[in-house]
């Protein structure tokens, strides 16, 4: 799915490319990845219309409409947004889509369905879940030490890879940056957050703000196509079986409450016993 680094890009790319276009047609293809709490269809309610603005804030991208209609996205774990100009191929699996003026179409694509477009009224965003519960954001100058370490006290059982990865706590980390913040950090990802040490602690704030800013630079540079995730300057994730760029250890990958996490388990060694110690041993 695409994270903070990916959707500040898509965020500044479209300023630059759909604000002040106006909407000629809007396709929904897909009626089950749309929530309408306009009442008028999105067909008929946003011809004619201009992109005023695009936002994003925490997993959630918001383009406004004429100042007064949103469609607020959460791309999920498949879904992305495409930028189609003549003469390139659409994506396949077309949710909805915007026709522009210019003759590009804003394409919102999800295989699986699981996207979920919210078409409201500019501020009416108490209906969508998650939105108005967002943790701290992690870019924000209130995201300090002290702030950080409240949340962790405020949860001392929580394993530290699920708690970075709460949007309700932090605004926001995916799990891709999440294994690459704890690799940063030396940190097992199910060490209990109450039993880090006082430098562990900021090691792991250090390596939010330091992993995020690099990811956000690296997708920017890389300047992809909006709907290409950009994971190549990535160290641990999705890199089961490779050696560690630090020590040349294995990468592993296990599963923390129902999710992939991947670490190297010499640099990252358990807190507390594990069902298999995996240092050092040869891939199976």
């Amino acid at each position: 799915m695409p994270e903070l680094p990916d959707l500040l890009y898509i965020r500044d790319y479209l300023r630059q490319h759909a604000t002040n276009r106006t909407i000629t047609a809007a396709e929904v293809r897909q009626p089950v990845v749309l929530r309408n709490a306009v009442g008028d269809p999105p067909e008929r309610a946003l011809k004619t219309l201009t992109i005023t603005g695009v936002d994003s804030h925490g997993p959630f991208l918001r383009i406004t409409v004429s100042s007064t209609l949103e469609l607020v996205l959460n791309l999920m774990l498949s879904g992305r947004i495409q930028h189609q100009r003549k003469p390139d191929r659409p994506l396949g699996h077309i949710c909805m889509a915007l026709h522009l003026d210019d003759g590009t179409r804003l394409n919102m694509c999800d295989e699986n369905k699981m996207l979920k477009i919210y078409f409201v009224h500019t501020g009416s965003t108490s209906a969508i879940p998650g939105l108005d519960a967002l943790g701290v954001d992690i870019l924000s100058p209130g995201f300090t030490f002290e702030e950080f370490f409240r949340r962790l006290g405020d949860h001392p059982r929580m394993q530290i890879r699920a708690l970075i990865n709460d949007h309700s706590l932090l605004n926001s980390i995916g799990n891709a940056y999440a294994d690459e913040i704890l690799f940063a950090a030396r940190i097992h990802p199910k060490t209990l957050a109450g039993t880090l040490e006082p430098d562990e602690r900021e090691r792991v704030f250090a390596a939010i703000r330091d992993v995020m800013a690099d990811g956000i630079r690296a997708v920017a540079e890389a300047r992809q196509p909006i709907h290409v995730k950009v994971r190549d300057h990535m160290r641990v994730r999705n890199r089961k079986g490779e050696p560690c760029p630090r020590c040349g250890t294995i990468i592993r990958r296990e599963g923390v409450r129902g999710y992939d996490v991947f670490y190297c388990p010499a640099c990252q060694p358990p807190r507390r016993r594990v069902f298999i110690d995996w240092t050092n041993k040869p891939e199976a």
